[in-house]
């Protein structure tokens, strides 16, 4: 039997009993589409993440307590007093809330921020209607409340909310600004965000604790400097260099791109395992078709003719099992960005990969059940019953 009969053979049997091969090709169409997928959605919030912080500019420190340091607003004062050039001095209070309206009546879950009016200073987010938070609104601790794109849409249907008025953890906030939308930054996602005055925030939140401040310094050498300078005055007041970490733009880049690097191939590795069983499922089929071994040998068929055989139906169903779930991946990455609001960015390496792992998965699920079935004794085979 020469190859092309045996691709004949294989896809004929393929035909003859669908929805078995279906349900067999089942795992292989599932895995290669996870890959795909996954490794999208994975690249594709790597690449937002990146272009939101390299926004801010090489010249942007974060620095941060760990859990258990304090870190009290006046710290703000602090960091503004000591630094020996100009900069611009962020604050910011976060912690997750329940925030609804009255009219319409809505409720939504997202982070509120208690900031100052030096947030728009960090050239991360643009108004798009009203205004962001006032110095005077700051310092007169007024009830103000600016939203996030997602949280303006999500609260008021899509229709214009300056004006009008959300409740936060039972306290009535005027709404006087909305974002455009920018995607996901470092941390939350600005579009989810609602930014209040940080000195309504300590009262709001029960807490003088600060989750980070943002240092905005004039030039990427000032950054350094300063970066180099609270270092060691945080090292100094706490006698470690863990207590308030100081990172910069390019540090908090590769930390995060290295953390979505891990994430992808987590889901990737979990997807390979939806592979193997779908390589295990074809492996089982084939090794349940002892009495067509022995119809064939009877036949005529010789060992290499059944070893030939098998081996091509094991690959066939992988291949075509392979070509569906990279199908279905590719529908499926079109549809996120509407569905998750971040974008999948297609990867050739990731279907290239599921093209060739579902190739290789027929090839070695398929090579034992071939081996067995060649060597199988043609009258026990005519007698099996199973």
């Amino acid at each position: 039997m020469t190859w092309r009969d045996g691709l004949v053979l294989a896809f004929l049997g393929l035909m003859s009993n669908k929805l078995r091969a279906i349900l067999t090709m089942l795992g292989v169409i599932i895995g290669v589409a996870a890959v795909i997928v996954l490794v999208a959605i994975g690249q594709g919030a790597s690449s937002l993440v990146t272009s939101r912080i390299e926004t801010l500019g090489t010249n942007v420190l974060f620095v941060s307590p760990a859990s258990g340091t304090p870190f009290p607003v006046s710290e703000t004062t602090l960091i503004q007093r000591v630094l020996p050039f100009s900069n611009v001095v962020v604050p910011e209070m976060t912690q997750g809330a329940k925030i609804s309206t009255l009219n319409p009546p809505n409720q939504e879950s997202g982070p509120v921020d208690g900031t100052t009016a030096a947030y728009l200073e960090l050239g991360s987010v643009s108004v798009a209607a009203g205004h962001f938070l006032t110095p005077l609104e700051v310092s007169q601790d007024q009830h103000v409340a600016v939203l996030g794109a997602n949280q303006a849409t999500n609260l008021f249907d899509g229709e214009n909310p300056i004006g009008s008025s959300i409740m936060i953890l039972g306290q009535q906030f005027h709404v006087v600004g909305v974002l455009n939308p920018v995607g996901q930054g470092p941390g939350a996602s600005q579009d989810n965000t609602i930014f209040i005055p940080i000195t309504v925030s300590e009262s709001l939140l029960g807490t003088n604790q600060l989750s980070q401040i943002i240092v905005k310094a004039q030039n990427p050498n000032q950054a350094n400097l300063a970066a180099n300078y609270l270092t060691n005055l945080y090292t100094n007041q706490f006698g470690s260099t863990s207590a308030v970490s100081v990172a910069s733009e390019d540090q908090v880049l590769q930390t995060l791109q290295a953390t979505r690097a891990t994430f992808t191939d987590l889901l990737a590795g979990t997807a390979g395992v939806a592979l193997i069983v779908g390589g295990i499922g074809i492996m089982n089929i084939m090794l349940v078709s002892t009495r067509e071994i022995g119809i064939r040998q009877a036949l005529g068929a010789t060992r290499e003719d059944i070893l030939l055989q098998f081996l091509l139906e094991s690959m066939a169903m992988s291949l075509v099992g392979g070509v569906i779930g990279i199908l279905l991946g590719l529908g499926v990455m079109h549809i996120i960005p509407a569905i998750l609001k971040t974008p999948a960015i297609f990867s050739p390496v990731a279907l290239m990969l599921g093209f060739v792992f579902s190739t290789a998965i027929g090839l070695i699920f398929g090579l034992y059940p071939a081996i067995k079935a060649s060597a199988l004794d043609p009258i026990h085979a005519l007698r099996y019953d199973g």
